[in-house]
């Protein structure tokens, strides 16, 4: 099952399946949060149901664990010459409209990356109901936005110059 199309169980979960669920869910969040960008999606998803899972909820959980089992070898590497990539500091933004059914709330994210590797990343849903795409892409790029603001800070307290200027990338052309 594919976690983005979970829903909301009518019945209700044992203390003892919310239990393990939760355990799940905080293993899978704790990897997303540290190490492990390819996952907060489904980790920002899977937390929606943590008062009420259904057996869905569960498998979909032991999916992420499983996938995270197996890729374990892989490692993110960081690069002083960026594997030939013109850009020291990349960001990256998006979102998806109105995908959550009950809410039709968008969700976003957005992924900063220094040297070929990713240094700081989110997976959320949005806390406005937009109309449309190009708006929830719009308020993706402003939470994104603040954030570069803040790495730009950041950066120049440390005096680390990446000789390039910041720039925020977006697959809408409505919203560009």
């Amino acid at each position: 099952m594919e976690v983005a199309k979970l829903e909301l169980f009518n019945g209700t979960a044992t203390a003892q399946q919310v239990f393990a669920y939760q355990q799940r869910v905080g293993s899978i969040n704790f990897a997303a949060v540290t190490t492990r960008p390819d996952v907060s999606r489904a980790s920002s998803k899977l937390a929606e149901f943590l008062t009420n899972p259904s057996p869905s909820h569960l498998k979909a959980a032991d999916r992420v664990i499983s996938y995270l089992n197996g890729t374990r070898d892989l490692a993110i590497k960081y690069c002083g010459t960026n594997g030939g990539d013109a850009h020291v500091f990349v960001c990256f933004s998006d979102a998806a409209f109105a995908d959550n059914l009950l809410s039709r709330k968008s969700s976003d994210s957005y992924l900063f990356g220094l040297f070929g590797g990713p240094i700081d990343w989110r997976a959320s849903k949005q806390k406005a109901v937009t109309l449309s795409s190009t708006e929830a892409e719009l308020y993706a790029l402003s939470q994104a936005a603040r954030e570069t603001i803040w790495w730009k800070r950041f950066f120049a307290a440390i005096k680390f110059n990446t000789q390039q200027p910041f720039t925020i990338n977006c697959d809408n052309l409505q919203t560009v």
